[in-house]
């Protein structure tokens, strides 16, 4: 939980209080399709042409987002952008990420909150699943997110499958 400060027009200050819960939950909370990507990215081990082949055949690859890194020590960029993630941040905000680390985010807290999602998934191994509650980062949302990620030899990756289940 945190408190953002933007300036108005006159140049004062206006504070925007911004909270964020995460909540793990065990994979069997996910939904079915967020099941089945996950037992897919378990099954091929690496983020793939043939795991997004498998995705777009399924139509689920609008779902999700997807963060590489494909040199070691060099920050996750955004690659793929879903239509969730669109739905709640706008269309905007998901031109501007392309090819740019979450640092780049101008949503800070929220998107350093998330990165340590990220990165707990690139060393998990196993898929993750959180339902994540936001406020103060556009109009409040709730959404559940499936997450895979990889590492292999200084290269990183994340998958999220994402599932908004509320927008107020």
């Amino acid at each position: 939980m945190s408190i953002l400060q933007f300036h108005t027009d006159r140049g004062a200050p206006r504070p925007i209080h911004t909270e964020i819960h995460v909540e793990r939950l065990t994979l069997r909370a996910a939904a079915d399709w967020q099941q089945d990507i996950a037992a897919e990215c378990r099954r091929r081990r690496r983020l793939s042409a043939d795991l997004f082949d498998w995705l777009e055949r399924r139509g689920l690859f609008d779902r999700c987002t997807v963060l590489a890194a494909m040199e070691a020590e060099t920050p996750l960029l955004f690659r793929r952008i879903g239509a969730p993630t669109v739905q709640v941040l706008g269309m905007g905000w998901s031109r501007s990420m392309i090819g740019q680390p979450e640092a780049a985010d101008p949503h800070a807290d929220y998107a350093h909150r998330i990165g340590l999602e990220y990165a707990e998934a690139i060393g998990a191994g196993e898929a993750l699943f959180n339902r994540i509650a936001v406020s103060g980062v556009g109009r409040p949302f709730v959404y559940t997110q499936a997450l895979f990620g990889w590492a292999d030899r200084g290269r990183r990756a994340v998958l999220s499958a994402i599932d908004v289940q509320t927008l107020h």
